[in-house]
């Protein structure tokens, strides 16, 4: 029988008023999805760690594509956000395998941990859904998903790095630093209640930020009669629109006052909360997009700093997706793309430089195996033979007798 019922849209996802809490109280993950949704900054801050990790791809795109890619980053973004999440893979048709990021239980929506081994290792959630769309937010789901089957070590607990080919099930992901169990650290808790502090300021000041600026002249009249006041107004209404001054008795007296005299400037207060979030993360889009010009990367050394970082936060995290990977196809040695790759000009520039440095000193064959090291080492799949030295000094004749065509050529002509 069909379903009758109509569907139904209250409002925007997730626009609901932000959860009220006082700075350094307990937080739970309703307050981290709030602070996600409604707080400037932190959303932008954890997706660029996300696009950063993921900034390159992986090395075997051709048996994984864009569209799970897509899932394993929003798996990251979960995990980044809430200190864990899993991924759901669908590998029981092999010509397409499947791949799904599901975040912790919120708002009636998400998924529980329900069964654990011997260890406390997760076997089962329990994945919940309590839409708006359905049936008014009356209609519910809920189904349980195992543990993606993979081989077992001596103890009868699963190795996620050797997912078996052809199940169904999920993999669990956390972040690193925290008490050992199923749930990580969010990563920028330490952050939260700064954002906090800097939206409640916005919100607080935003209302009297554009009388900030409004002085106007106060003017105490010696004689303060109705004819005074009329004559200094007149006086004031009839200056010029620009270098105005207002003429007025010795006893008298005038001064500008603003209605935030003696207010607090909030702004210092914003740039130590920005300075904290920016020692934290340590990232900005410049960086990312290649430009090393960024606010955060004042030379060099700060650049690969930043890039190592990186590769140390891309070995963790190929942990927790290894098996993800290999269930959709992969090999044992699928990871992630390095963070940085040169232009193609800057790939051009370095062979060049190459054979510049190594020319006449050694073998040609030794030079072109140390470019296809380089070219190897920055994912070029392209090979180059070294000629033979019989062919160099025929092209170097070539070369010569063509230049003195054309010499010759323009003697005859001048």
């Amino acid at each position: 029988m069909a379903n009758t019922h109509k569907t139904i849209v209250a409002d925007i996802a997730g626009g609901t008023q932000p959860l009220t809490r006082d700075v350094g109280d307990n937080m739970t993950i309703q307050h981290i999805w709030s602070y996600y949704r409604w707080y400037p900054g932190l959303r932008d801050m954890i997706n660029l760690e996300v696009d950063a990790i993921f900034c390159n791809g992986i090395n075997e795109d051709e048996k994984i594509d864009h569209t799970r890619i897509i899932e394993n980053k929003e798996a990251l973004r979960w995990s980044l956000m809430a200190g864990y999440s899993v991924s759901v893979v669908d590998a029981r048709n092999p010509d397409n395998p499947k791949v799904e990021a599901w975040h912790p239980y919120i708002d009636g929506i998400g998924y529980l941990y329900t069964k654990f081994s011997q260890k406390g290792n997760p076997l089962e959630i329990t994945v919940y859904l309590n839409m708006n769309e359905a049936g008014g937010g009356t209609r519910s789901f809920d189904y349980a998903i195992p543990h993606y089957p993979c081989e077992v070590d001596a103890d009868g607990e699963y190795i996620t790095e050797k997912p078996i080919p052809g199940g169904y099930g999920f993999f669990s992901h956390r972040t690193q630093g925290n008490i050992k169990g199923v749930q990580g650290l969010p990563q920028y808790l330490h952050l939260l209640d700064a954002f906090a502090i800097q939206w409640d300021i916005i919100k607080a000041y935003a209302p009297y930020a554009e009388k900030q600026g409004m002085a106007f002249p106060v003017i105490g009249l010696e004689r303060n009669d109705a004819t005074n006041r009329a004559n200094v107004k007149n006086q004031f209404a009839s200056q010029p629109t620009t270098n105005r001054l207002l003429i007025i008795g010795n006893e008298d007296a005038v001064e500008w006052i603003s209605p935030q005299a003696g207010a607090y400037d909030p702004f210092p207060m914003l740039q130590w909360l920005n300075t904290i979030v920016a020692r934290a993360s340590q990232m900005n889009k410049l960086m990312l997009e290649g430009d090393p010009a960024g606010y955060l990367s004042a030379s060099e050394t700060s650049i690969n700093n930043w890039e190592s970082k990186l590769v140390e936060k891309q070995a963790y995290w190929r942990t927790q997706f290894l098996g993800v990977w290999k269930a959709l196809g992969g090999s044992d040695e699928c990871n992630f793309q390095a963070p940085a790759k040169p232009t193609f000009i800057s790939l051009m520039d370095g062979l060049k430089s190459m054979r510049e440095a190594m020319m006449g000193l050694i073998e040609p064959q030794d030079i072109v195996d140390q470019m296809n090291v380089y070219l190897e080492n920055n994912d070029q799949k392209i090979q180059l033979h070294a000629l033979s030295r019989e062919e160099i000094l025929g092209n170097e004749e070539e070369e010569n007798n063509g230049q003195q065509g054309q010499d010759s050529s323009s003697q005859d002509n001048g």
